[in-house]
């Protein structure tokens, strides 16, 4: 007959085990219930042992004095734990974890789900948030809900607590609130004026920008970008309103700018918009504009074929022909520019990379010239003012641009093009060379243009069309105007030119090319 003991026989006790207890000799009496026992340590008897018979009327007054001592011990800690102080979302609680208190249970209801001693002993890990992460389920959402109530009054106050996994985050956590905090440091001094009536702009822009700045960084270059957003955010104007262009992060300042900014596309010139940028004379004349129509005869030499001509690609003195064949100029089309390479700096030509100026050309083409004095071209083609007569279809501002060919005249014009100030296509057809005067290269490159077959008109017939368009009050607006002006042989005053409003940083001679606007 086995022994066995008389907790084992009262409702609701547990068979102690050895996990449950350190051998400390309490169960050294009581006989181990395995009859091969091979556990460590095990604290039962493996002596026989004999049992004293226990009397059904003792064990029952056991269990019902068992049944009552636990009823007693519950309330008695739904009493203490509800005068436990709430933890406070984004701080780590200062005391041991608490839940909120339960009603006391009647005599006939079931066992409450108040902690126990060992749930309130329990050693409890927080994430960056303040919340425990290692509780179940239902704790977690016992401890969100009493903590919620207390988190409205110091939500977004002070500076922000950054909310971020350390496992997935690129950046430790500890470098990431140190620098939000000096970041929402600049956004406080930035907003000063109306901070403390409303600390949570301070607050939320901080949390943006630090993560605009995150999401664009690694770890290597994460403070970095962080200590320039700073001292970017220092330099901002002091706003006097939260609606001030200052405050918000960078993607919320440029999402604001872009609703604000206009839409071009359907937007329409008007003569008010261009008149404060007209040229004036001096400007004009500084930049060689054709300001008056040459006094001499115009028109005395078309063109120079057979003449003798520095060419304007290679160099060299060179007979213009338009026969001469394709071998005859050894050039490079590109220009120099600088290029960096091995801590040095050098000149190359654009369009191989070679060395400048000793390289051959690495193109070859027929020999060309141009001519570029107001004086011979008026000997070419003969200059004239723009009409002054007004008319019904003039524009007020009309945008121009011209393409030239290389021909025996020089540089002479081959397509024209106006536009309105819709930006709407009102003119553009191509331009016959003179009479006796022959394309030699139509600088398919520069000009787009390769063939003047289908033109009807030349450059007279082109000037009359012209009239019908631009008028004595009419503003015209180009890029480099002036050499437009110099192909039409157009005389014209009312200028806007976008080479002298956006002017090159290093000054005359230089320009800035259109692509670079």
């Amino acid at each position: 007959m086995s022994l066995v003991s008389p907790l084992s026989l009262v409702p609701g006790c547990l068979r102690p085990t050895a996990e449950m207890f350190a051998p400390l000799s309490f169960w050294r009496t009581v006989a181990c219930s395995t009859p091969a026992c091979h556990r460590i340590n095990c604290p039962f008897s493996h002596v026989p042992v004999k049992s004293v018979p226990v009397p059904a009327d003792e064990l029952k007054q056991f269990a019902n004095g068992r049944q009552q001592n636990v009823m007693n011990t519950d309330e008695s800690i739904a009493k203490s734990t509800s005068s436990l102080p709430q933890p406070v979302i984004g701080k780590r609680p200062a005391s041991p974890l608490s839940f909120p208190a339960t009603e006391s249970r009647s005599k006939s209801s079931k066992r409450t789900h108040s902690p126990s001693p060992a749930l309130l002993s329990t050693s409890v890990t927080f994430s960056a948030t303040g919340y425990p992460t290692n509780l179940s389920s239902r704790q977690k959402s016992s401890f969100s809900t009493s903590a919620s109530s207390s988190a409205s009054d110091s939500e977004n106050r002070g500076p922000p607590k950054l909310v971020a996994n350390p496992m997935t985050s690129k950046v430790p956590l500890a470098t990431r609130q140190a620098m939000l905090t000096i970041m929402y440091d600049a956004f406080k001094d930035l907003y000063h004026t109306f901070h403390p009536a409303l600390p949570v702009i301070a607050h939320n822009d901080a949390l943006a920008q630090e993560a605009e700045v995150y999401a664009k960084s690694n770890k290597a270059t994460y403070k970095n970008a962080m200590i320039t957003s700073i001292a970017a955010i220092k330099k901002r104007p002091i706003p006097n309103a939260p609606s001030h262009p200052s405050v918000g992060s960078d993607a919320t300042r440029a999402q604001r700018a872009v609703k604000k900014t206009p839409n071009y596309d359907s937007y329409t010139l008007s003569r008010n918009d261009v008149e404060p940028l007209l040229l004036k004379e001096e400007t004009m004349r500084l930049y060689r504009f054709p300001m008056e129509v040459p006094s001499v005869q115009g028109g005395t030499r078309p063109h120079s074929y057979g003449e003798e001509f520095l060419c304007d690609r290679c160099g060299e003195r060179a007979v213009i022909k338009h026969d001469d064949g394709l071998q005859s100029c050894q050039f490079h089309w590109g220009r120099p520019i600088k290029s960096s390479a091995g801590g040095q700096t050098n000149k190359i030509y654009a369009c191989c990379s070679a060395p400048f100026p000793s390289s051959p050309g690495c193109q070859f083409g027929p020999h060309v010239f141009v001519e570029k004095a107001i004086e011979e071209l008026h000997s070419r083609h003969p200059f004239t003012q723009s009409t002054s007569v007004e008319r019904s279809t003039n524009l007020e501002i009309a945008t121009i641009d011209c393409e030239g060919v290389y021909t025996t005249q020089g540089m002479s014009v081959a397509r024209v093009s106006v536009c309105d100030a819709d930006g709407k296509v009102v003119f553009d057809e191509l331009v016959r060379p003179d009479d006796g005067v022959e394309v030699i290269d139509f600088n398919t490159r520069f000009s787009g243009v390769t063939s003047l077959s289908s033109a009807d008109l030349d450059l007279e017939g082109i000037r009359r069309a012209l009239d019908a368009l631009i008028g004595p009050q009419t503003v015209i607006i180009g890029h480099a105007v002036e050499n437009d002006l110099m192909m039409l042989r157009m005389i014209h005053h009312r200028l806007v030119d976008t080479i002298i409003l956006y002017p090159s940083p290093f000054g005359l001679p230089y320009k800035r090319s259109l692509r670079a606007l």
